[in-house]
C-alpha cells in the first residue's frame, strides 16, 4: 500500500463490470405490543382444549338429538302397538251413534289401546268401514289394527262366541256373587269352581295387597276387587276367565279415577280408598249423597274418631238384624269399638262410590242419620244437631 490512488484492472474480464450494490440491512420487526402479566403461549394451549371440547359438545348434542329421535319413533309405535303380549278379555259394548273418537275414548278407556289420538290417526291415515253398535269383546294392550279387525267383523261375530251374561249389581258380597253365578244356569261352571279358583288366588289386582300380605282380619281377598259389571262368558269359559275379566275391569276403573295417586289426594292407599267405597256403596241410598257421606267418613278419619258404621258390622256377623251384643262384641270390623277402617272392603263398590271416595265433597259434617223413607240422610257438624235429627229418626220409626 503506497498511498496511490486505485484504478479499476483494465483487464478485459473486468471491462464493464459494475460492483454490486451495498447490501442494505433488512429492517427489524416489530413485535406487537403484549399485555404485561398475560401468558400468551397459555392463552394459545386454552384455544386448542376449547376447541376439542366444543367438538365433545356438538357430537353429545347430535348423540342426543339421535337417541330423542329414536325413542320419539319407537314411543310412537307403541302407541299403535304396545309391547308386550295381549291381556285379559273385555267386553266393551259401543252404543248406537259413536263417532270414531268416541270409539277411540272408549277403547283407550277400557286399555284395549294405549293412545285414542294414535288410533284416530291411523283411521285418518288407513281408513275404517262402518261400525255396528253393539257388544264387541276385545283383548287390553292391543294393537290399533286387532282392534279394527274385531270391529270391522261387527258384533254379530261376537255374540256367535260369546252367548252368556252374566250381571253382576254394585255393593255385593263375594258369598253373594258366587250365589249369581251358581244360579246362572248357562255358566259352564259352578259357584264352588269360582271359589276353588279365588282360593288360588292366580289373578291379582294391582291395587291390592299380595295375599300374603292381607291385612289382619280380613275374611275374602278378593272382597271388593270383583267390579260390579255385565261380564260375557263362552261355552269353553273357564272361572278364570271370569274372574280375570273381573278384576281386569275393576283395576281398569281405578286407573282412570286417580287411584294411583291415592296417598297425594286423600291421604289413604288405593286399598284403603277401595275400603272407605265400599263403606259409602253400603251407607249411601241416594246418589247425591255419596260424596257428602264420603266427607263423612275423611272428616272422622282425620278426627281419629271412631266411624261407628253398622253396615260394617253387618258384614263382619253376616245379619242384617242386629243385637246389642253384636254391636259390643269387639272385631276390627266393629267400627264402632275399633277406630279407623275396616281391614277390607266390606262388599264390591261400583263406580259411582269409588268416584265418590277420591272426590268428597268439601264440608265440615260430622255426622249424619236416616232422614225419611226413600233413604234420604241429614247432615250435622255438631253433636247438639245429631241428636236432634237423631230424635226425629226415631220418632218416624226409621232408626
Amino acid at each position: 500500500m503506497d498511498g496511490r490512488e486505485m484504478t479499476p484492472p483494465t483487464n478485459s474480464r473486468f471491462r464493464g463490470f459494475k460492483p454490486p450494490p451495498p447490501r442494505q440491512r433488512r429492517p427489524e420487526r416489530v413485535k406487537p405490543r403484549q399485555k404485561e402479566g398475560v401468558d400468551y403461549e397459555t392463552i394459545f394451549v386454552r384455544k386448542g382444549k376449547g376447541t376439542t371440547l366444543s367438538f365433545l359438545f356438538l357430537l353429545g348434542l347430535l348423540l342426543i338429538a339421535a337417541f330423542v329421535t329414536l325413542r320419539a319413533v319407537q314411543w310412537g309405535r307403541e302407541q299403535l302397538d304396545p309391547p308386550g303380549e295381549q291381556g285379559a278379555a273385555i267386553n266393551v259394548t259401543l252404543p248406537p251413534g259413536v263417532s270414531t273418537g268416541g270409539i277411540s275414548e272408549i277403547l283407550e278407556q277400557y286399555e284395549v289401546i294405549p293412545d285414542a289420538r294414535a288410533y284416530e290417526w291411523y283411521v285418518r291415515l288407513k281408513g275404517a268401514p262402518l261400525f255396528q253398535a253393539g257388544d264387541y269383546t276385545f283383548h287390553t294392550n292391543s294393537a290399533v289394527w286387532d282392534a279394527l279387525e274385531i270391529l270391522r267383523n261387527g258384533p254379530r261375530y261376537i255374540e256367535e262366541n260369546v252367548r252368556i251374561r252374566v250381571t253382576i249389581p254394585e255393593g255385593l258380597t263375594v258369598r253373594q256373587i258366587v250365589s249369581i253365578i251358581d244360579e246362572a244356569e248357562e255358566v259352564p261352571f259352578s259357584g264352588a269352581e269360582f271359589e276353588d279358583e279365588m282360593r288360588m288366588q292366580h289373578v291379582v289386582s294391582n291395587y291390592a295387597p299380595s295375599p300374603s300380605a292381607m291385612p289382619t282380619g280380613a275374611l275374602e281377598p278378593y272382597e271388593g276387587l270383583l267390579f260390579p259389571d255385565t261380564y260375557y262368558l263362552g261355552p269353553d269359559s273357564t272361572p278364570e276367565d271370569l274372574l280375570t275379566q273381573m278384576v281386569t275391569r275393576f283395576d281398569q276403573v281405578l286407573t282412570r279415577l286417580g287411584y294411583a295417586v291415592a296417598p297425594q289426594t286423600v291421604g289413604l292407599t288405593p286399598y284403603e280408598a277401595v275400603v272407605l267405597a265400599s263403606l259409602i256403596e253400603r251407607e249411601a241410598r241416594v246418589g247425591s249423597e255419596r260424596a257428602k257421606i264420603s266427607r263423612v267418613i275423611h272428616n272422622r278419619l282425620a278426627a281419629d274418631w271412631y266411624l261407628g258404621i253398622d253396615a260394617s258390622i253387618v258384614y263382619f256377623t253376616g245379619d242384617n238384624e242386629l243385637t246389642v251384643t253384636d254391636l259390643q262384641t269387639e272385631s276390627p270390623f266393629n267400627t264402632r269399638l275399633s277406630k279407623g277402617l275396616p281391614p277390607t272392603p266390606i262388599a264390591a263398590p261400583g263406580k259411582a262410590a269409588l268416584e265418590a271416595a277420591m272426590a268428597p265433597v268439601s264440608g265440615q259434617w260430622m255426622f249424619y242419620v236416616l232422614a225419611d223413607s226413600e233413604g234420604r240422610h241429614n247432615f250435622s257438624v255438631s253433636s247438639d244437631e245429631f241428636e236432634r235429627d237423631k230424635a226425629k229418626c226415631q220418632e218416624r220409626g226409621l232408626c
